[in-house]
Parts: C-alpha cells; structure tokens; sequence
C-alpha cells in the first residue's frame, strides 16, 4: 500500500534549516517522521549509513503496529522506507540516496528542539528518546534483549541528530559521536533512568541508539571534545534535548 493521506508542519526553522514533522499512513497505520533539510549539500556522519553527502536527515517512527509486517521475511527495512517516502520526500524534492535515516518507536510527537550559541558559533539538537523497554547499562547488561522478567519488548530508542555552524571534517564529526554519548549518559543519570534489566543499576543508553552529525559551513573545527567550546555547546545541547525529549515521552505515557 503507498504511502498516502501527506501533512507536513514545520516545527523549527534556523540558520536555513528546516524541520519539518510528516505525518502519513503506511500499510494503513498512522505514523510520523521528521524531515531536516539543508540549503546545500552536507558532510555526515550516522552510525548507521555510514559518511556521506545528504541533503537531509530523517527520523522515521515505527509504531508497534508494523513491526510485525517489518519481521516479515517477504519485506524489508527498506522497502518500508521507500513507501514512507514515496511521496513525502517527492513534496519537498529530496531522492532517498540523499538522505540520512534514523528510525524509532519513538513518535515525533514527543521530538525534543534545543540550541546553544556563542556569537556566531552554535549547535542545535533534535531529540526523541524512549527507554521503558530496553534501557541497559552497557558491558554490564546481557546483549539478549529479553527484561528481566523473561519478556521481548519492541525496542525504544535515543536518535540525536547534531547540527552545527563549523565545518567539520570526517575525523571530527567521528568526535562528535564520543561528546553526544557522553551528554546522553549524563541526561539518563539526572533523570534517574534505570536498567531495563538489571534492577539497581543505573541506564547508560539503549540497545538501539542512534546519532546523526552534520557540518556546518563556517570556519573548519578538527575537534569536538570537551575541552573545546564547540564540544561544550555540543554537549548541553544533546543533555537538553534528551532530558526534554525523555520528559515529553514519560508525561504523555503516564497520561494513558
């Protein structure tokens, strides 16, 4: 079934960046992505597609009404993508090969939008995050996926996506991964998020989470670490986000 019934709206719009929340149906089931589009052609990195050049990134939420049709042998990732995009990125005149692409079972409905600046250097962040089913401290965790009561749970997700105004070559926006990670851990550590599977051991992340670095066009940075004042507004923008992302996520779950 193609993806059908558009609506795009736009949720941040800064430095000629624009983010924009694309809800759509597929295989009949009402979902959401966020589209994040640049005025020219990037460098980025994601741990999952690799360094590359895109005009976009995105980040598709899986609701868990499809993962059953996803874990079918006759379908693919992919292929889900391409339907999820069929139209939507067709509307805003971006090809698939030039997009970076995140998913989660976190609805954009919970994103998260947050920017620091000093004169004219800036990072902005936007965040989902979910941890109720598979926070784990890592290298303590077993990497099963099972809780600790047995059960498989569909997964959630922490997506950061960075964005910033310097220019950053492969190696540092390799760096960028280690300043996020850092950040990440600190929010789940000042929100008091647990193991998923070991009671008593505080969370350090998700089995499944992911990163987007992007470069700017302004002077070139070679490093983002955290004696640098780029990786010092890399890293409260990524606490921030996550922290307003993962409180977004429990309200609306405790609402229910």
């Amino acid at each position: 079934m193609p993806t059908e019934k558009i609506n795009i709206r736009t949720v941040a719009e800064f430095h000629g960046i624009k983010a924009e929340v694309i809800k759509h149906e597929v295989w009949g089931v009402p979902a959401n992505a966020l589209v994040v589009t640049f005025p020219e052609e990037r460098r980025a990195l994601s741990g999952r597609q690799g360094y590359r050049k895109v005009k976009a990134v995105c980040n598709i939420y899986l609701p868990d009404a499809i993962w059953p049709r996803l874990h079918n042998d006759k379908l693919s990732w992919n292929g889900y993508y391409r339907q999820v995009f069929s139209k939507a990125l067709s509307a805003i005149g971006i090809p698939l090969s030039k997009v970076l692409v995140l998913s989660t079972g976190v609805t954009m409905d919970h994103l998260a939008f947050h920017e620091e600046k000093q004169g004219d250097l800036w990072v902005a962040v936007l965040a989902t995050a979910g941890v109720e089913s598979n926070a784990l401290r890592i290298g303590q965790d077993k990497s099963s996926g099972i809780d600790r009561n047995g059960k498989f749970k569909p997964f959630g997700t922490i997506n950061t996506i960075i964005l910033t105004s310097e220019s950053l070559p492969q190696s540092a926006l390799a760096s960028c991964f280690i300043t996020a990670t850092e950040a990440k851990t600190i929010a789940l550590d000042e929100l008091g998020v647990m193991s998923a599977y070991t009671p008593g051991l505080k969370a350090s992340g998700t089995g499944t989470d992911q990163i987007a670095a992007v470069s700017g066009t302004g002077d070139k940075a070679t490093y983002v670490g955290g004696h640098t004042l780029l990786g010092e507004l890399m890293g409260r923008s990524v606490t921030l986000a996550i922290k307003e992302a993962l409180t977004k996520r429990i309200a609306s779950r405790k609402g229910h």
